[in-house]
């Protein structure tokens, strides 16, 4: 997809009517305040057509990410059908796994953002050598990551408070994971890629395809029907592992054949590895910190019990559902801006942000609204152990509250990347996550022990202070002069 040109609309009458200059339009003026308000929504033709810009790439984004989201929930669902226990570790081992896999998502992010702005900038040539350059990288970050995967992962598993039977099943899940992690990094990357050039589309096809072979391998793989060994969580990394390796290899097919790695002696270019590491190592050391936070947050969780623990990987999966079409967002946000200053559009970026914005709020606050009216009847959905559902009325009513802050922060902080300003995002997240949610849980819940309730409403105040701070910054970021 071609970025979207702006500022190309008719002028405007002096009563805000769109028409030829100097010729009255015959609109009529909004006079009442439902009428205002309505018209500042709608906004102008410029707002319109960046609107349309926004869900043109974003609703195919919150499509892929769903469905990329929805291996790990269906990886949930069918393991809580076998105990609390299979349920808690695929949670833990998901939650380490996402760990990893920060910097290959920094890598994405420096690929999404040098490929946006040389297709803003209409240079194939460079697009290509950041393509080809990006995909390098990748082969050293599956070597690397996936080998201190099998290193580490006992330690680790124990550091979080697994024992048992918990991380006997935990490292069934992770020791298949990482025999299989080039899955995983390829088809982000090349997720990444195409999300730059503004096609997203194609990564959404490939995630139907991933799900749906995902399904077809979990269901015997982890009972064991069909003539297949049941092989319980273990069972449920190998379908992931095989179903987006299927994934990946159609994504690098398709992009060879439509010319955006180049030609055969295209080869890398040093130049855009800095400016891409120059961008994505900032996001790789946000996305580090962020999750760490989280494994430590977990920690902090797992000092309840397996089933507060379990209620609140629960809480995760359920949270997807809004989550991931803020993100959808985020990511059109950081393409948009992206293509937008490549094409020198100052205006266009901003705009571009503002919408993509508007319209993440809106929808993450009507699924917000949804998890504190039905806070039972999420959580049974997906288990019907009652410990676990005794959990449901606190922590769905904090997920329903943090929705807005955690929408401008993500879809702002996507803007921002796309402007090159990773650093931002990253001192956002230390301040929010390990300066606030962290202290907080341990000293309020914990050692001051009021409970679990206290230990999830520092989620809210994490996200609250996440906002405000990147909303600040892009205030007052002057995006005529940024050149990446």
């Amino acid at each position: 997809m071609e970025p979207v040109p702006l500022g190309n609309e008719k002028p405007t009458t002096d009563n805000g009517a769109t028409g030829d200059l100097g010729t009255p339009d015959e609109t009529v003026v909004p006079v009442t305040i439902l009428q205002r308000v309505k018209a500042a929504i709608v906004g102008g033709a410029a707002e319109r057509e960046t609107r349309r810009a926004v869900l043109a790439l974003a609703l195919p984004l919150v499509g892929s990410d769903l469905l990329q989201r929805g291996v790990n929930v269906v990886d949930a669902l069918l393991v809580g059908r076998l105990g609390a226990a299979e349920l808690a570790a695929v949670g833990l081992s998901q939650l380490l796994l996402m760990f990893v896999m920060a910097l290959v998502y920094g890598l994405g992010v420096g690929a999404t953002v040098m490929v946006a702005f040389h297709t803003g900038a209409t240079d194939s040539r460079r697009r290509a050598l950041a393509a080809r350059t990006v995909l390098l990288i990748g082969v050293a970050a599956t070597l690397v990551l996936g080998c201190s995967g099998i290193l580490f992962s006992s330690p680790v598993a124990r550091f979080m408070g697994a024992d048992g039977r918990l991380l006997e099943l935990t490292l069934d899940y992770l020791h298949v994971t990482w025999f299989l992690f080039a899955a995983y990094v390829y088809l982000h990357l090349m997720s990444a890629i195409f999300q730059g050039v503004g096609d997203t589309r194609t990564p959404l096809k490939a995630m139907v395809g991933v799900n749906l072979l995902h399904v077809l391998l979990a269901i015997p793989l982890i009972f064991g029907v069909w003539g297949f060994p049941r092989l319980g969580v273990a069972g449920a990394a190998l379908a992931s592992g095989l179903s987006e390796g299927v994934g990946a290899a159609w994504l690098l097919f398709v992009a060879a054949r439509r010319g955006l790695f180049g030609g055969r002696r295209s080869g890398w270019s040093p130049e855009e590895l800095w400016r891409t590491l120059r961008v994505g190592l900032p996001a790789m050391g946000e996305r580090l910190l962020t999750h760490g936070m989280q494994v430590v947050y977990a920690r902090i969780v797992i000092h309840f019990g397996v089933a507060a623990y379990a209620a609140h990987q629960v809480g995760l999966n359920i949270e997807s559902l809004s989550f991931l079409p803020g993100l959808g967002f985020a990511k059109a946000a950081t393409a948009l801006v992206g293509q937008r200053l490549g094409a020198r559009d100052a205006d266009g970026a901003r705009q571009s942000a503002r919408q993509a914005n508007l319209l993440g709020l809106g929808i993450m606050s009507a699924w917000g609204a949804a998890f504190i009216l039905f806070p039972s009847t999420w959580v049974a959905f997906f288990t019907p152990d009652p410990d676990v559902l005794a959990y449901s009325v606190p922590l769905m009513t904090v997920m329903g509250i943090l929705q807005p802050p955690l929408a401008v922060a993500m879809v702002v902080s996507g803007a921002l990347r796309g402007a090159g300003e990773t650093h931002v995002v990253l001192a956002a997240a230390i301040l929010g996550g390990w300066c606030v949610r962290l202290p907080l849980a341990y000293f309020g819940g914990v050692a001051g022990a009021l409970g679990m309730t206290a230990v999830w409403t520092t989620m809210i105040l994490d996200w609250i202070v996440r906002s405000s701070i990147v909303s600040w910054r892009f205030s007052r970021l002057r995006l005529e002069k940024v050149n990446l």
